[in-house]
């Protein structure tokens, strides 16, 4: 039997292999990429029948299309896309059997910004030290899409269709103003007194600059410490003021240390709300304790769980 695949015929604005993040390179100066949306990348996989997360396609912002040269199974979440298979509408919330000679396409995205297509048994693609996500600002790893790409995938696995229960939207996910919950970062106590009050009682709005290195917001300018840093270790989340006095939240990409000071850090619970922000959307920060912080990710992983079915 001959391998299915997928020919982008249109790569979006931003198409990239993503798999599960590459640990332990910092110390070459690369950082850990992957999804940056991770729960959607993992309820991806779910629906196309994979019990191990496999490499898949991350879209951003516009959605590539895609034409399946075999027949599979797929499963799509994420950000809405309006997705559409040879023309029809498609459910998110499903798995979705896949013919040979298929379009998938979507819009420009309606809610969130990055959208995940995983395949039944994944995308084959040699993984680099371990992973086949795609270092976008480097370039190693999987790979940037490009028209007329050719992508091999596995052969099917015969399994039952999965599905997702429908849930209440989450009030961090909707709304005119997203919260992203954060804790003390490691310099916290360099800041004068009042930065962090301000930072927390104020509403910032995403930029157009932002990417996978980091969300560039635009708002009211902090003090930041007047001692300059050694530089330091840098991870996704990580809430970084530079000499400016705006503060930047890194990315899967990000640099792996800088000298920016760091004020607080994003935590793990809500980096699915940091990775489906969208520009000029406003947001506003909250701070929790190291406790709360391990609770949330706790109850957002049981709750998951319970999703699937």
């Amino acid at each position: 039997m001959v391998n299915p695949g997928i020919r982008i015929l249109d790569p979006g604005f931003l198409t990239t292999i993503q798999d599960q993040p590459r640990f332990g390179l910092a110390r070459y100066g690369l950082s850990e990429a992957g999804p940056m949306a991770s729960v959607s990348y993992f309820e991806a996989n779910y629906l196309a029948g994979n019990d191990e997360p496999q490499p898949g396609i991350e879209v951003t912002m516009k959605p590539a299309r895609l034409l399946f040269t075999g027949a599979t199974r797929i499963g799509i979440s994420g950000a809405d896309f309006g997705w559409r298979l040879d023309g029809r509408p498609i459910s998110m919330h499903q798995s979705i059997e896949v013919r040979a000679g298929s379009t998938l396409q979507g819009d420009y995205c309606r809610t969130g910004l990055r959208g995940y297509i995983a395949c039944n048994g994944g995308i084959q693609i040699t993984r680099w030290q371990g992973s086949a996500a795609t270092h976008v600002q480097s370039g190693l790893g999987g790979q940037k899409l490009e028209r007329g790409a050719e992508l091999k995938l596995a052969l099917p696995v015969a399994a039952p269709p999965r599905f997702l229960r429908e849930h209440p939207h989450s009030p961090l996910l909707n709304g005119s103003a997203k919260v992203l919950r954060i804790v003390d970062g490691p310099h916290a106590s360099l800041f004068p007194p009042e930065s962090m009050s301000l930072f927390l009682g104020t509403s910032y709005k995403v930029t157009e600059l932002s990417s996978r290195m980091a969300i560039r917001i635009d708002g009211l300018q902090l003090s930041a410490p007047r001692e300059p840093l050694l530089s330091t270790g840098a991870w996704h989340g990580a809430i970084q003021v530079p000499p400016s006095g705006i503060p930047q939240v890194l990315g899967t990409d990000h640099p792996a240390t800088g000298g920016y000071p760091i004020l607080g850090s994003v935590i793990r619970a809500d980096l699915e709300v940091l990775g489906q922000l969208r520009p000029r959307e406003e947001i506003r920060f909250g701070r929790v304790s190291l406790e709360t912080a391990r609770a949330l990710y706790k109850r957002m992983a049981d709750a998951w769980r319970a999703l699937s079915v």
